[in-house]
């Protein structure tokens, strides 16, 4: 038995609900479970039920062993204070909540279908690309639409859940946290969070005290990443001369300390993903934006936001150099049309979509699931696996949906938290 399948037999009270009793023996009536809850705390919110007669409000929570309440700590945990029934499979414990107060339990063995679990329990052990694959073909289109959407959904909190933090601890500086949200997100995956570390250490403040002038910006920010050491920079560069002299400047009047060069890779990156550019591109970028968050705002679609973040880095200098150091084959540097659409994917709706939970604006938050559904879809090995089985895949909205889907539910095999899966199980127990 697993507390998966319990929270699916108590969500879907998929178990004899006529006659039921505590294992003190005090009746139960389920008027409403309470709604499954996927973050820290006990597993169902807001519950409604009767106990021997008097009428509950509460929270309900769910383990395998009675005993579980104690190994997991819930008995020093507060949020757990307002748990008024425990659903177990082996009640082999009576259990007390921080105040000391008994909680009335709730024993389901005996009383549900056990060719569920069974058949539940083959399904886990089957190999693939999802454990499901070979039941999904009679599942309804409309269920695989709704377990992409609320995967989306679920993407996007969890994307936005820090950037949510930092609105909150720095009382809503929209333009410094979405200032380290772009660094993080310009940086990829391999330099991501070096980006974010160069972004605390040199905040979007102190760039504003430098002025909009372009290479002052990009000697703070290539000096703050290690970049302008002379181990790092070439010493026969008039360009890179400059940029030491106005660095060493701001490090004489605000004190910065610049990070260490080794925190950086470029192993396995094409060149125009390299983070001496980078770090040049975004200089540009701020040198010619003051309020961007307005800019995100105001801009009414996709083509919109891409303009923002479309820029060219035509110094004579940058047209010869992915890094200070080597040239290259001379070429304007621009932000490409996908280098622009990861940025909008990893930066501006993840913000937009904290902002609009930060303001509780349900225009910004449409706004940022609209700006999802107008991205097309992206083409990998994880959207060509799902396409294969019948999932549709139309927009930026339904591929993002769909990765996280995989990550979070299908490869751990959390089956029971996705919408074709608990319709796969509710169709067998029928």
């Amino acid at each position: 038995m697993n507390e998966d399948f319990l929270q699916y037999l108590w969500r879907f009270q998929r178990f004899r609900t006529g006659g039921l009793h505590t294992t003190c023996g005090q009746e139960i009536v389920v008027i409403k479970p309470g709604m499954h809850n996927s973050d820290a705390g006990p597993d169902f919110l807001d519950a409604r039920l009767s106990i021997g007669g008097t009428l509950w409000a509460g929270n309900v929570e769910v383990h395998v062993r009675a005993s579980d309440w104690m190994k997991h700590k819930h008995h020093l945990d507060k949020a757990y204070d307002n748990v008024i029934l425990h659903v177990v499979y082996h009640a082999d414990e009576a259990i007390r909540n921080g105040e000391g107060q008994t909680i009335p339990a709730l024993n389901l063995q005996g009383l549900f279908d056990y060719q569920a679990w069974r058949n539940y329990r083959t399904w886990l052990k089957q190999d693939g690309f999802i454990a499901c694959e070979g039941m999904i073909a009679d599942v309804p289109d409309l269920v695989k639409a709704a377990a992409v959407e609320a995967s989306a959904i679920s993407r996007l909190q969890d994307k936005s859940a820090n950037c949510l933090d930092h609105l909150r601890q720095s009382k809503g500086n929209v333009e410094e946290v979405f200032y380290r949200l772009l660094c993080r997100s310009m940086g990829l995956k391999v330099n991501a969070m070096p980006m974010e570390q160069l972004a605390l250490s040199t905040p979007l403040s102190l760039l504003r005290k430098c002025g909009q002038d372009e290479m002052d910006l990009q000697a703070l920010l290539l000096g703050q990443a290690g970049f302008l050491s002379a181990d790092e920079a070439p010493r026969d560069s008039d360009f890179v001369s400059e940029l030491q002299e106005r660095y060493a400047f701001f490090v004489r009047k605000y004190q910065v300390r610049p990070m260490p060069s080794s925190a950086w890779k470029l192993f396995r990156l094409r060149p125009q993903n390299f983070p001496q550019l980078r770090l040049a591109q975004l200089a540009r970028f701020y040198s010619e934006r003051k309020a961007v968050v307005q800019y995100l705002l105001d801009a009414s679609n996709l083509d919109a936001i891409r303009k923002i973040f479309s820029l060219k880095l035509d110094h004579p200098f940058w047209r010869k150099h992915y890094t200070l150091k080597h040239e290259s084959p001379e070429k304007t540097k621009a932000l490409g049309k996908n280098a622009v659409d990861l940025i909008i994917i990893n930066a501006v709706i993840p913000f937009l979509f904290a902002l609009s939970r930060y303001n509780e604006s349900e225009e910004t938050r449409e706004k940022a699931l609209g700006l999802l559904e107008e991205l097309p879809p992206e083409n990998n090995r994880i959207i060509r696996g799902y396409k294969e089985l019948g999932f549709s895949v139309k927009s930026g909205f339904d591929s993002q949906g769909l990765i996280h889907l995989k990550k979070f539910a299908c490869d751990s095999k959390k089956c029971l938290t996705c919408k074709v899966g608990t319709h796969i199980l509710n169709r067998d127990v029928a």
